[in-house]
């Protein structure tokens, strides 16, 4: 079956990912890429590391889910197979300059405000930059898409990958009651 963002959370069990490695694909969840601190394909580290600090601060847990492998990995994916919602909002490919300017915005705009780098934000100044990105562009924030529509994207992309599946809603407590129950859970190969 052809995986889409619609079927993903009723597939269950855990997101996988193929990964070329060492001349093999190897099929692996975000979190198990990031516990293997596998290479970036399109991110930079720096990018990666804003996506999981944003990301996990606005989703928590987003982070150790394996959130900047999720976007890195949907970023090198063909158009197509793309799962990221940024595709289903149809924003015109490629994704990777949305990325790009958002987190550079983000990085100019915590300068601005706290002369800081995004890292060393307190969680109160965290949350109050992020309350301020949801409601329009942080003074600094330039050269980028509006920041609400990055809060948007990022929030969306994060909360899929941290609680999109089945395994997800057993770590919460919460049935799972899906309109279709998914035959089996996805494989994930070691």
């Amino acid at each position: 079956m052809k995986i889409t963002r619609r079927n993903f959370s009723l597939t269950g069990g855990a997101l996988s990912l193929s990964f070329l490695l060492n001349g093999g694909i190897i099929h692996l969840s975000p979190a198990q890429a990031k516990e293997r601190a596998l290479p970036y394909q399109t991110l930079t580290p720096g990018q990666a590391a804003l996506i999981d600090l944003l990301g996990d601060a606005i989703v928590p847990g987003a982070k150790s889910a394996g959130l900047s492998y999720y976007i890195d990995h949907q970023l090198s994916a063909e158009f197509q197979d793309n799962l990221l919602i940024l595709r289903y909002l149809r924003v015109p490919a490629p994704f990777d300059g949305f990325y790009a300017s958002s987190l550079a915005a983000f990085e100019s705009a915590i300068s601005q405000k706290y002369n800081k780098k995004p890292r060393d934000l307190t969680e109160t100044e965290m949350t109050a930059f992020i309350t301020a990105m949801m409601q329009s562009n942080p003074d600094g924030w330039q050269h980028a898409p509006p920041a609400p529509f990055f809060y948007f994207v990022l929030r969306s992309d994060a909360i899929d990958v941290t609680y999109g599946t089945m395994d997800a809603f057993d770590s919460l407590d919460i049935p799972y009651m899906a309109h279709i129950e998914p035959g089996h859970t996805w494989e994930v190969n070691p």
